[in-house]
């Protein structure tokens, strides 16, 4: 999916840094994700989307789990604060 500000890709072992960064505000306790460390994302990596901007960031990342043949779960979703309301997580999440 394409916006012209940024279009969605699978995740590959060279964003995982970034999606770390997009997540790190917003874990721990009382935040909105549990924290995971560098090595789960790492092994979690196909289960992941990124969006990217035009100058080729990260800027938005969302995983999911298929548990069955007709069951999944969004296990992360996270958007870099000045895309938020633009888009990105629903361009993810579709």
């Amino acid at each position: 999916m394409s916006t012209s500000n940024f279009h969605v890709r699978p995740a590959t072992a060279l964003d995982v840094r970034a999606i770390a960064g997009l997540r790190k505000p917003m874990e721990g306790a009382g935040r909105k994700l549990l924290k995971l460390e560098l090595v789960s994302l790492f092994e979690k990596v196909p289960e992941f989307l990124v969006a990217e901007n035009d100058a080729g960031e990260v800027v938005g990342a969302g995983a999911l789990h298929v548990m069955w043949e007709d069951l999944a779960e969004v296990r992360s979703l996270v958007v870099a604060e000045d895309m938020r309301g633009k888009g990105v997580g629903h361009a993810i999440l579709e």
